[in-house]
């Protein structure tokens, strides 16, 4: 066969075409069926849907958790020894500097009063005499300085009994309410003993505390609204920054006084304390649009070019409805269905939904 194909070789070329066709349809055949393999396996694209949402200019706001107190507390107490013998205050009463509120029993010191000040007066003409003799010669000197020390005493004795009756009437030291009264009449008082709290509400003051990165932000005169338990909203100006932090806390100290002239709010309360501190581009969205990357931070997915990114939240406001979030610029198409299912960098596949904004 080999001497047959060497003297006709036109056989052999046509064997070795047939071999090499035969060869190039199998490697064709081959890829096909890969590229038909590489379509089985790709994919699809996950579908999401895509909500465009527009920024508004939103106050930033600084939140505190603080209380409210009175501008300012007086604990009377008793000056003198005695009896309690009449309360011309109750306890809750609104009273103004001057008011009287309690009378002690002032015994006998109304007679010792009187017999001192005819002491002094005696005094007094005893000084007299002894200076118009002493100008003609016949008083010495040692005797005008005992009629000079004499009228002091009796001077000092008239001033410490009359502070002494004064005392048994105890008044309001400054415009407030009796907050606590700790007698009735009968009471036996010693020197010290407590008598009544006179608490001044206007202004409330709300007290609250700031960390070292917000107290940059704040000045005093700056405005400030606060919510109390019920549920109303109060306002007022900061008053007071403390200039050293809280040692253990590293916070500080500041006040919010707000005006209460009719006593409508108490002191003790709890407050919310916000702080308003500049305006800032923010996107309304609902609780619903947030979601976790994969290292536990919360935050948006939106879409740019059919590209999953994951943005931060920055939150400026919240309210029953939803939460302003600054971080997207004036617009951002956000992932409101599927966001779940994507991580950032992910091509998807949009569903686009309408133009829309929390309100």
């Amino acid at each position: 066969v080999i001497t047959r194909l060497r003297q006709q070789p036109y056989w052999l070329a046509l064997i070795i075409f047939v071999l090499l066709s035969v060869w190039v349809a199998s490697g064709s055949l081959e890829a096909q069926e890969e590229g038909v393999v590489a379509k089985q396996t790709e994919a699809p694209l996950t579908k999401v849907r895509v909500t465009r949402m527009y920024a508004d200019s939103i106050e930033r706001q600084m939140t505190l958790y603080g209380r409210t107190e009175p501008d300012r507390s007086a604990m009377l107490r008793s000056e003198i020894q005695g009896q309690v013998v009449s309360v011309h205050v109750e306890e809750g009463e609104a009273v103004k500097a001057g008011q009287l509120l309690v009378e002690i029993d002032a015994n006998d010191l109304t007679q010792q009063l009187a017999s001192a000040k005819l002491l002094k007066d005696q005094r007094e003409l005893e000084l007299e005499g002894a200076r118009s003799l002493e100008k003609k010669g016949y008083q010495s000197q040692v005797t005008l300085a005992q009629a000079k020390a004499a009228l002091a005493a009796a001077e000092s004795q008239v001033k410490s009994l009359s502070l002494m009756l004064d005392n048994t009437k105890v008044i309001a030291p400054f415009d407030g309410v009796l907050n606590q009264r700790h007698v009735e009449v009968g009471d036996l008082l010693r020197e010290g003993d407590n008598i009544a709290t006179i608490v001044d509400l206007d202004p409330l003051i709300i007290s609250a505390d700031v960390t070292e990165a917000q107290i940059a932000k704040l000045s005093v005169g700056q405005m400030a609204e606060g919510r109390i338990v019920s549920g109303e909203t109060i306002s007022g100006d900061i008053r007071y920054i403390s200039s050293i932090s809280t040692e253990g806390t590293n916070t500080f100290p500041i006040e919010v006084a707000v005006a209460n002239s009719d006593g409508q709010y108490k002191a003790g309360m709890s407050t919310e304390l916000l702080i308003p501190f500049g305006q800032v581009s923010a996107i309304k969205v609902t609780p619903a649009v947030l979601a976790l990357d994969e290292a536990g931070n919360l935050g948006v997915k939106t879409v740019t070019n059919d590209i999953v990114d994951f943005v931060p939240i920055d939150i400026i406001q919240s309210d029953s409805n939803g939460v302003w979030l600054a971080g997207f610029g004036e617009q951002a198409d956000i992932i409101t269905l599927g966001n779940g299912y994507v991580r950032a960098g992910d091509k998807v596949d949009i569903v686009a939904d309408s133009q829309a904004s929390v309100n």
